[in-house]
């Protein structure tokens, strides 16, 4: 069942691809996709970053983390949604409000064949795409479970009141030959008298071998509906009240 909210918790999404590298980077490559994306993304910055490179391996996912190669960034008028251009990567962000999967989905659609139109790649080796949530409840005094499902197991004979927690599982599917990467965890924020919580949902998917465009974006939305059904299976029908089922 797909649910639609007025409010959604998203506070960012996000769509990378890696690609196969094919030639050496060139700087020149930025400025070709800012030339035929200016028109979606007129503003332009360059971002130093810290690189996480996450492969998808037989006994879970392993992370290498490395210094930052310079990114460009493509930002719409309003700064709610970029394109990050770096060496064999795209990066397509929206930030809170969420516009629905559609608008999202279209950008992407954007980007990508405007990355194949104009640098040609081999094609894509490695997508990922991930949603954070941040879920706020409008009281601290709760069970968590009443609200949040993706929460630590505890034993019946420990007290299951937690003043802090995080948990991380990693969840393959072997049809999108891809892991899913469910996060989730309490945000100590302030002194409201509310309770803020954590729900990171990321799919990293690898292609045996290279891909191109079709392929890439059938990917997307094979992690999308993955995704949605983590998400749905995560929260209980008094959050979806807090989201504005609609």
């Amino acid at each position: 069942m797909i649910h639609r909210y007025s409010n959604p918790p998203i506070i960012e999404s996000l769509c990378e691809f890696y690609f196969e590298p094919s030639q050496p980077w060139d700087w020149t490559v930025p400025g070709l996709l800012y030339d035929k994306l200016k028109g979606a993304f007129p503003r332009k910055q360059q971002m130093n970053s810290m690189e996480v490179e996450v492969h998808n391996e037989s006994g879970g996912i392993s992370q290498n983390i490395k210094g930052g190669t310079a990114r460009m960034q493509f930002l719409r008028e309003d700064g709610k949604a970029l394109v990050q251009v770096g060496p064999d990567l795209l990066v397509i962000n929206h930030l809170k409000p969420y516009a629905g999967w559609d608008q999202f989905r279209a950008d992407i659609d954007h980007c990508l064949a405007t990355y194949f139109d104009t640098i040609r790649p081999v094609g894509v080796r490695q997508i990922g795409l991930r949603y954070i949530n941040r879920i706020e409840i409008p009281s601290a005094s709760i069970q968590i479970d009443d609200y949040l499902l993706a929460v630590p197991r505890i034993p019946p004979q420990i007290p299951r009141t937690f003043t802090a927690w995080v948990q991380r599982v990693e969840i393959p599917y072997t049809d999108a030959n891809g892991l899913l990467v469910l996060q989730s965890g309490s945000l100590q924020e302030g002194q409201d008298a509310h309770a803020v919580f954590l729900l990171d949902l990321y799919f990293i998917s690898s292609p045996e071998k290279a891909v191109g465009l079709s392929a890439a974006l059938d990917t997307v939305e094979q992690a999308h509906q993955h995704i949605e059904t983590a998400f749905e299976a995560s929260v209980t029908d008094n959050a979806r009240k807090i989201f504005g089922e609609e």
